[in-house]
């Protein structure tokens, strides 16, 4: 035989071999890579089922079972941390954020998202003043390099007007949600979810200051921006709406108001698991409204959903309920149901006292 030919038949049985042994060995490649990372995909699968308590195991046994690298080392201790939050583990949330930071060393970007995640455990906690200046050093930190993350910036002002906002500080929240905005803008564009929540706060604090003007402004380009992102029956477009009906009662715009009433209810009537408390305020405040316009019968008829829904809760709103119902049958030719009903909201109001 020909030398050509023999080594031709070599490496045509030495191909065939391959080809077997690579049959043999990507199944058992296949099975260790998946027992190896087994950890990891269940975590990830029950932090995205929101499986709180499975997701920290396969996390916890995840970061013991070999060595990471930094980087995911952090992943890892930060998905941890939101896992612990969601079962108000504070302590051991904490503690894992300064491992965290700790893991961090002297990279400036991972130790800002170390802190990022410290600010979000510490508004969870109603840590405000701490939150703040958490923020104050990512700030920092991310204001000292050449290309700071915006993003994050973004992000950073909008928790910090939360926790202004929370600390009676509205006109220094005002300011930093004014900023969240501009940020959200520069990072992910105007028509982004992050600048639609930045402008909502933002027509929020207006209305209760009562610049009516630029709470619609902002509400409504909010809403445009939600509907579009989040969907027009998610809950973001139903706040922004409800805000906005609110916004156009308290400056005199009925008409307008009772539009957005109607809507808001409309869009709770087909959300599955929504607020029931919230969709109880707008029927209290679209009857008000029916009954200044004279539509007597569709105004008792909302309050008497209204008042169902809100009874086992009590509060001053179930007051004001109680008190629209008493107009509705002063209007109806209802005396003593009217005076019934007045006493039942002097005596909410009395308890409170």
């Amino acid at each position: 035989m020909p030398i050509y030919a023999s080594s031709l038949m070599i490496v045509t049985r030495l191909f065939k071999l391959g080809i077997r042994f690579a049959a043999w060995v990507t199944p058992q490649a296949k099975e260790w890579h998946r027992k190896r990372n087994l950890n990891l995909t269940e975590a990830e699968r029950h932090l995205a089922a929101r499986n709180w308590v499975d997701a920290e195991q396969h996390l916890v046994l995840a970061l013991a079972e070999r060595r990471h690298t930094s980087g995911k080392q952090l992943d890892l201790l930060l998905q941890l941390v939101n896992a612990q939050v969601h079962q108000a583990k504070w302590e051991q949330a904490e503690q894992n954020v300064q491992v965290g930071i700790g893991v961090a060393g002297n990279d400036l970007s991972m130790r800002s998202r170390a802190l990022a995640t410290l600010v979000d455990l510490q508004l969870e906690q109603k840590k405000y003043s701490e939150a703040e200046q958490t923020v104050r050093a990512i700030e920092a930190i991310e204001t000292a390099q050449s290309s700071p993350d915006r993003a994050r910036l973004a992000d950073c002002s909008r928790k910090l007007g939360t926790a202004l906002l929370n600390s009676g500080r509205t006109g220094e929240a005002f300011s930093a949600f004014q900023q969240a905005a501009t940020l959200s803008e520069q990072a992910f564009g105007p028509n982004h979810q992050h600048t639609a929540q930045s402008l909502a706060q933002l027509g929020m604090l207006s209305r209760q200051n009562g610049e009516h003007a630029e709470a619609q402004r902002c509400l409504r380009r909010a809403l445009d921006i939600h509907r579009v992102a989040s969907g027009p029956d998610s809950h973001e477009s139903t706040q922004a709406l409800y805000h906005l009906a609110a916004s156009l009662e308290e400056s005199g715009d009925v008409e307008g108001a009772v539009g957005e009433y109607e809507r808001v209810l409309k869009l709770k009537e087909r959300q599955v698991g929504g607020n029931r408390q919230e969709a109880a305020d707008a029927q209290v405040r679209l009857a008000a409204l029916y009954v200044k316009a004279g539509r007597i019968g569709v105004a008792r008829e909302l309050l008497t959903q209204a008042i169902g829904a809100m009874e086992r809760k009590g509060g001053p709103q179930l007051a004001q309920a109680f008190e629209i119902l008493a107009e509705v049958e002063d209007h109806m030719g209802n005396p003593a149901d009217a005076r019934q009903w007045r006493e039942r909201a002097s005596e909410i109001t009395a308890a409170r006292v």
